[in-house]
């Protein structure tokens, strides 16, 4: 594969393999290379959040998937060998969604299934490809690579993405990203190992502490798990590689009576944790990606879900930003077409470069509101200091089951974990709302930039399917809740909106109760449950639905017109960055209270004056 691309991805992981599904999906010509001649059989990152699975779903059955892997239904912490407290993840009543519980699966496995979703695409990695010199200009980047059989081929495309890891060869290539941060202080063992005659549950996350150190055991299949322990009290000094019977003596001292033996280990090394992020995930025709981006703790298993979140994220923008560069008017011989040719070379060019921004808009608060997640979580746990190790113990023993007790609470912690909770809302001008004053959307608990809430709907024929099923692929979707409107009215609406939209666009009918549907484009939601989950009861609404299945935009159909105000400049505008209202300082909570303070001290002054005059 000799040609040059639109875009080249450096790095074929879960992130880069990711990226590339997506750019498959929309048709663009794109690379991928790796620098390793083959994919890596050790298991390393394991966990697969509910979100991740629904987006993965879009290429390839996620049960695949599941299949190979193993559902995680909580989590357990001990303290000295005692149960301190527990979180269950299967008891919440999540229905908005087809995949409610994270899943333990090696990623060997993960990359597998990704490797056959890009197949079926026609597209494979390219393998042992390196790159050595990256440099970019105005019109595009120039790569310099090293083939496997020692020679090098030069690549130009118009856009490179960095899926490359901690140590990004196109993170170092740009003279604008830095990448704070730094090492925890603490050094790990990990083993992966299959243990017998044990009594430590397999379908959840269990952490052992005491008052100098942690252990912690993932399931991984059949006798297979994963030991995690403080490389300190394993027994091995920094340079000496642990041994089992080190790590089995420690497994032993942390764990209750009957965790069981440890035996053939499958993988054994040490490591160190890192926690940094990137000042900016795009330098022009450069971007970074997951690790390349940011690397977190394992706690709460994060980091790469959110690397291919990034990646889907970029995927559909990239395309779209090249389809808008592709469809610019050619230059014709009279002076006015090419003034007009030129002006809409510029405005085209201004819309695709705006739109490419909105990725870091996106993401980077993404990456950072993790990264502190994962740090605080990471630092409460370790307790490196031995003053906060009393304080860390009461909570897990006290509070946390009384926490756990309250399922909206654990509802709260899983809303996080999960990724159900990654929202763009405000970020950028491709995510709005209607406005509907002050108790209206802004009180809803859906908005735009939120993720699209999955659901049971029926189709024509009686059979049972999925709104985020129904809106894959590579166009945009317009969800039209219909409520108990009639079926012309419906379609006059929907027909305003298809002819101000400037991207593909795919519109679904949602009917209230179980009434008849007329045709294909028209499904039912026979409880009213999805009508009710959107906010809008028996009334008619819309969703419009990106194609990374977030939404851009919601309200009520009544508010259909504030819907295309939004489409006159969505995807088309060289203005992305939102706008504060002059009036935005109301909704501060601080500017409150100060009005608030001020208009009592008025009060009471003039309640003051009112009493001594009549005394």
């Amino acid at each position: 594969m000799t040609h040059d691309p639109d875009v080249l991805i450096v790095g074929a992981g879960p992130v880069g393999t990711s990226l590339a599904l997506e750019l498959a999906l929309h048709g663009i010509s794109f690379r991928i290379i790796d620098r390793e001649p083959v994919r890596s059989n050790k298991s390393r990152a394991l966990i697969i959040q509910p979100r991740t699975l629904e987006l993965l779903n879009r290429h390839g059955v996620a049960n695949t998937l599941i299949s190979r892997g193993r559902i995680l239904r909580g989590g357990e912490v001990y303290i000295n060998k005692q149960l301190a407290s527990k979180l269950a993840l299967d008891d919440l009543g999540t229905t908005d969604t087809e995949f409610p519980l994270p899943l333990n699966v090696s990623q060997a496995e993960t990359e597998g299934f990704l490797d056959e979703c890009l197949s079926k695409y026609g597209h494979s990695v390219e393998r042992p490809v390196t790159a050595t010199s990256i440099t970019q200009d105005d019109s595009g980047v120039t790569t310099i690579v090293k083939l496997p059989d020692g020679t090098s081929e030069t690549i130009r495309s118009k856009y490179v993405v960095g899926c490359d890891g901690a140590h990004s060869v196109v993170r170092h290539a740009s003279k604008k990203m830095t990448f704070p941060g730094g090492p925890y202080p603490q050094n790990f063992v990990l083993c992966d190992v299959h243990l017998h005659d044990t009594n430590i549950p397999l379908d959840r996350l269990t952490l052992h502490l005491d008052d100098k150190g942690s252990l912690a055991t993932l399931p991984l299949s059949n006798d297979l798990i994963r030991v995690i322990a403080s490389r300190i009290w394993v027994g091995s000094e920094d340079d000496d590689e642990p041994t089992l019977d080190q790590l089995q003596a420690y497994f032993t001292s942390m764990t209750s009576p009957g965790s069981g033996i440890l035996h053939d280990p499958v993988w054994l090394t040490r490591f160190r944790l890192h926690h940094r992020c990137v000042n900016q995930y795009r330098d022009d025709r450069l971007f970074v990606a997951g690790d390349a981006a940011h690397i977190h703790s394992p706690a709460g298993g994060q980091g790469m879900n959110a690397g291919i979140q990034d990646a889907i994220n970029l995927g559909w923008k990239l395309a779209h930003a090249l389809t808008l560069q592709s469809s610019q008017l050619k230059p014709s011989a009279s002076d006015d077409s090419r003034s007009l040719a030129s002006a809409s070379v510029s405005a085209s060019a201004a819309a695709a470069d705006a739109l490419l921004d909105t990725y870091n808009l996106e993401r980077r608060p993404i990456g950072l509101t993790l990264l502190r997640g994962t740090d605080r979580i990471f630092s409460f746990f370790s307790a490196p200091t031995p003053w906060f190790v009393p304080l860390r113990n009461f909570f897990l023993r006290r509070v946390m089951p009384w926490a756990n007790r309250s399922r909206s609470r654990r509802k709260r912690v899983f809303h996080f974990i999960s990724q159900f909770g990654v929202t763009y809302r405000g970020t950028s001008r491709i995510v709005g709302e209607a406005s509907d004053g002050w108790f209206g959307w802004r009180a809803k608990k859906v908005r735009g930039g939120d993720r699209l809430l999955d659901g049971k709907i029926v189709n024509r024929q009686g059979q049972e399917t999925s709104l985020q099923r129904v809106c894959k692929g590579t166009p945009h979707h317009l969800l039209l809740f219909a409520g108990e409107l009639g079926e012309q009215e419906a379609a006059t609406a929907a027909q305003r909106v298809v002819s101000v939209c400037k991207a593909k666009l795919s519109v679904h009918y949602i009917a209230r109760g179980d009434r008849t549907v007329p045709s294909e484009e028209w499904y039912s939601d026979p409880e009213g449950a999805l009508h009710d989950k959107f906010g809008f009861g028996t009334k008619p609404g819309y969703v419009f639905v990106r194609p990374d299945g977030y939404l851009a935009h919601i309200g009520p159909l009544a508010k259909l017109d504030q819907l295309l105000s939004f489409l006159e400049g969505y995807l088309v505008s060289p203005v992305v960055i939102p706008s504060r209202s002059p009036l935005s300082f109301v909704v501060s909570p601080a500017v409150w209270a100060v009005v608030c303070a001020y208009l009592v001290t008025k009060a009471v002054t003039k309640l003051s004056r009112l009493i001594a005059q009549r005394s």
